[in-house]
């Protein structure tokens, strides 16, 4: 079991394993964000906040364990996730391929004086993945890639919290272009976390009807045997 007061760089793996795609992925989402058309967001997903008091007991559960609470948030953007965390005394490591989403959250961090608990990593999701049994909590919006939750659900600890929300296959009807394989079947995330066998603890799933429709999860993985 690693120290949670390690410096972040000793533990987590920062090769810059890159795979073909990944420079023209990040310049794409680099000029995005540079023209202001990248999701620039700077609140906390509703999804998440509405389910703040399980991430707050968890928090206390491993402070009074004497560890500082470790949450990776995954294709952090401009850093909205990484600050309500930081606020509630989380140490939090956000990954993305855009520079320029992370220079923005680091701005943000800075702005609150909270950039001591925030570390920014730039990393292509295709092929980085995290290490085992090192965070408290993993958030996930809006970046689907099937091969990686399996990594994802071994890089949590045994009690942690899983929060994820993306697009189900009823999005297309709004946006037509989007690629099929960048979305979930309605029903399937809680289906795979149930098949991990984790504890669900709220979870959705959004039909046509809605404007933005999506699956969501929270999950807790169970404590070790």
């Amino acid at each position: 079991n690693q120290s949670s007061n390690q410096p972040i760089a000793s533990v987590l793996n920062l090769s810059r394993h890159t795979h073909p795609m990944a420079k023209q992925d990040q310049r794409q989402w680099d000029s995005r964000y540079r023209a202001g058309q990248g999701p620039i967001r700077q609140t906390p997903r509703p999804w998440l906040v509405s389910h703040a008091e399980l991430v707050d007991a968890l928090a206390r559960q491993v402070t009074q364990a004497g560890e500082q609470p470790w949450a990776l948030d995954v294709a952090c953007g401009t850093g909205g996730t990484l600050l309500w965390l930081a606020q509630r005394g989380w140490r939090v490591t956000g990954v993305d391929i855009s520079q320029e989403a992370l220079n923005m959250a680091r701005s943000l961090a800075k702005r609150h004086a909270l950039e001591h608990r925030v570390q920014l990593l730039q990393v292509d999701l295709d092929v980085w993945r995290p290490p085992p049994a090192q965070f408290h909590l993993i958030t996930d919006f809006f970046f689907l890639d099937r091969t990686l939750l399996p990594a994802l659900a071994q890089a949590l600890r045994p009690g942690g919290l899983f929060v994820m929300e993306t697009f189900n296959r009823h999005w297309i009807r709004w946006r037509p272009q989007t690629d099929p394989t960048h979305l979930l079947e309605p029903g399937e995330l809680a289906q795979l976390v149930r098949s991990w066998g984790w504890e669900i603890l709220d979870q959705k799933s959004e039909g046509p009807e809605s404007s933005r429709p999506t699956d969501a999860i929270v999950a807790r993985k169970p404590e070790a045997a």
